[in-house]
């Protein structure tokens, strides 16, 4: 064969490998992925998981680009920001937008379950299969793809809380359902993303910050706070991780279900970490983290009265404002209800999926 019929078929068999390197990198799919918090603590622990998760589990063919700390987009504007492409994915606080997912705000009701496994497994199943949920987040472009939470709430502060006069006055950073329990114990209010708590707490803006074992350390609040007031008050579930809708419609049956199941294992693996949490984190706040200790309390009873006494009168004003918006929020409470129960009963018989 002569050096001239080597060099077209060289060509032609250059042009086809080529044509096939494109055809593998056009295959894989990169969601950017927007996360106002840093990336420490147990909720980011819980995205790197879904993004292994993912790669893994699709060959590679689907990755997630993750962003930390607002570097992309405010906290606030998540959701604008998903529905408009801006970015395709992200974690987003419904309650910084009240009524942007008004349905879904039924997982920050101080009712239920008080445990973390029970309450998010209950939450996923809610929001990933009612309609009326998934038209909600339908209506800003979005779909649902994964659960965080909280943890009880409990409340940091400079100063220690020893009787229910000390409210009176007090600066608390807070939000969501539980602005209203604490206003009902004479305190102020404040709101404003997590994120920027440590400087309002270190420059005496506020006194407290409505706060969870998962963050403490996590937004390093011990170290310009010096006294945890154990509340253990209800779970914030209001806290999910959504995708633009045209994204999702444009995966496979397969990715689709796929990212579904990944999901609810990140629901698993978070509830783990945040069940282990507690323990962990009270240990070292009170041995000391790099010199700062914090002294952990729990309230007088007459503190817990008040706070407990707000948990109906927030899930009737808030069943209110759901029919008031043309909204079946008795449908959406009766029906996550229910999943606590069967979850419930499922744990007691066959225990935690990771036992």
């Amino acid at each position: 064969m002569t050096q001239m019929t080597r060099q077209p078929r060289i060509l032609a068999m250059t042009a086809m490998a080529t044509v096939l390197l494109a055809g593998a990198v056009q295959a894989e799919t990169v969601i950017r992925y927007a996360e106002y918090g840093p990336e420490r603590g147990v909720r980011a622990d819980a995205i790197k998981y879904f993004a292994e998760q993912i790669e893994e589990r699709s060959d590679g063919e689907i990755r997630l680009d993750l962003s930390w700390g607002g570097a992309l987009v405010d906290g606030r504007d998540v959701m604008r920001a998903v529905e408009s492409g801006f970015v395709d994915a992200g974690t987003f606080v419904p309650s910084w937008e009240p009524r942007m997912l008004h349905l879904y705000e039924v997982g920050d009701l101080p009712m239920g379950s008080p445990d973390a496994w029970v309450a998010m497994r209950s939450i996923f199943e809610l929001a990933s299969e009612n309609a009326a949920l998934i038209d909600e987040f339908a209506a800003h472009d979005a779909v649902y793809l994964m659960q965080f939470n909280t943890g009880p709430v409990q409340l940091i502060c400079r100063e220690p809380i020893e009787e229910l006069s000390d409210f009176e006055g007090l600066e608390i950073r807070a939000v969501g359902p539980y602005i209203d329990a604490f206003r009902a114990l004479g305190a102020e209010i404040a709101s404003f993303p997590q994120i920027e708590v440590y400087e309002a707490l270190d420059s005496g803006l506020v006194d407290c910050n409505q706060v969870y074992w998962s963050n403490v350390t996590a937004y390093q609040l011990h170290e310009v706070a010096d006294h945890l007031i154990e509340l253990d008050y209800g779970q914030m579930l209001g806290l999910v991780g959504v995708i633009n809708k045209q994204i999702w419609d444009g995966l496979s049956d397969e990715e689709r279900a796929l990212m579904r199941e990944v999901g609810r294992d990140t629901t698993d693996y978070l509830a783990r970490r945040l069940l282990e949490l507690g323990d962990e984190v009270k240990a070292d706040l009170t041995e000391g983290i790099d010199g700062h200790t914090v002294e952990i309390s729990t309230p007088p009873d007459d503190v817990m009265e008040v706070v407990l006494a707000q948990g109906d009168a927030l899930t009737d004003d808030w069943l209110d404002a759901t029919a008031e918006a043309g909204l079946d929020g008795e449908g959406a409470l009766a029906q996550f209800m229910d999943a606590q129960e069967r979850f419930e009963a499922t744990r007691d018989s066959d225990g935690y999926p990771w036992e």
